[in-house]
């Protein structure tokens, strides 16, 4: 699990709690997630499309492009955004080609270093 901050610029934004996914392509986040950091969900890219969950059922999304925060840095990723609530997804676009990340199960943390 990841603690970051996720924003639509670089000086407000919101601390979210993400599962790490490796298997996932893109950041994922709930329709009331995305309200709270101030987006309209209506005025959201028009191009819908879907992701598959793990239980093999099918979420339409909608796409943003957002500021992620990890410690000190702060890069712009996609993340797709889905009317259902559902935990936050940290998925490898934007995010794995600019960290090294480390899984250190014995002392159960997850280590972001800037490539």
């Amino acid at each position: 699990m990841l603690r970051a901050k996720l924003s639509t610029d670089h000086e407000e934004g919101h601390y979210l709690r993400f599962l790490i996914d490796s298997g996932a392509d893109y950041t994922l986040i709930p329709k009331s997630a995305a309200i709270m950091l101030g987006l309209n969900y209506k005025k959201l890219s028009t191009t819908e499309g879907t992701v598959e969950a793990s239980n093999h059922t099918y979420i339409k999304t909608k796409t943003s492009h957002l500021h992620l925060t990890i410690d000190t840095v702060s890069i712009k990723i996609p993340v797709l955004v889905c009317e259902e609530e559902i935990e936050c997804i940290l998925g490898r676009k934007g995010v794995f080609e600019n960290f090294e990340i480390t899984f250190r199960e014995k002392q159960q943390e997850v280590v972001f270093r800037k490539c």
